[in-house]
């Protein structure tokens, strides 16, 4: 694994600190099932992109490839919503407008010009590496909003397209808990995340070598 894919959470290209994430970090983590197909997209739009326009390389002009690469990750995005819709149609129709913000994340995270400098195995690995981190945030957000927001727990299946491994809604209507549910509350837990990522990053430049 190269040194740039082992420290993609601790550096400045950390896909948690752009903004075109921020929606998608947003509007998946309310709950598990949601955050879990998200993961999943995020390392099939990744990964297949890369490697299409890795093997595309010497046939994409150097201008315009931005918009390309926008054209086929929107592409590859729609694929996994097809097949997204055979297993479960319900959670293809709630995830349609959070999905499509996978290819804006892959855009805003992903610099194309590394491409260039990089085989087939180290781009499978940086992107790859890139998709799982962000995905392990969204998971981890979700297991914090959905138990203390919803006091619920749910996972990807059955007919409603998530199936709910407790549920405990009725046990307390307690108010600091709730707003972990809304967009305020993960607002507050994206900023204690932030202030960590910082703690952790001001340590290890203080830390002699």
């Amino acid at each position: 694994m190269t040194k740039n894919a082992i420290q993609i959470f601790f550096n400045t290209r950390n896909p948690l600190f752009t903004l075109m994430c921020v929606g998608l970090l947003l509007f998946s983590s309310s709950r598990l099932s949601f955050a879990i197909v998200i993961a999943a997209a995020l390392v099939w739009v990744y990964v297949l992109t890369a490697l299409v326009v890795f093997a595309a390389r010497p046939i994409l002009p150097r201008d315009g490839r931005s918009v390309i690469v926008v054209f086929l990750s929107s592409l590859i995005t729609i694929f996994f919503l097809f097949v997204l819709w055979f297993i479960s149609p319900l959670l293809t129709i709630e995830l349609l407008y959070v999905t499509a913000l996978v290819p804006v994340c892959f855009i805003g995270t992903f610099p194309l010009e590394r491409l260039d400098s990089l085989n087939v195995s180290e781009t499978a690995v940086e992107t790859l590496s890139q998709a799982c981190v962000t995905g392990c945030v969204i998971i981890a957000l979700s297991l914090v909003r959905e138990p203390l927001g919803f006091m619920t727990l749910s996972f990807p299946g059955g007919a409603q397209g998530f199936i709910e491994l407790f549920n405990a809604s009725g046990a307390t209507d307690f108010f600091p808990l709730r707003i972990l549910a809304m967009a305020s509350g993960a607002l507050l837990l994206l900023g204690y995340i932030t202030a960590l990522f910082y703690t952790i990053i001001n340590r290890s430049r203080r830390r002699p070598v």
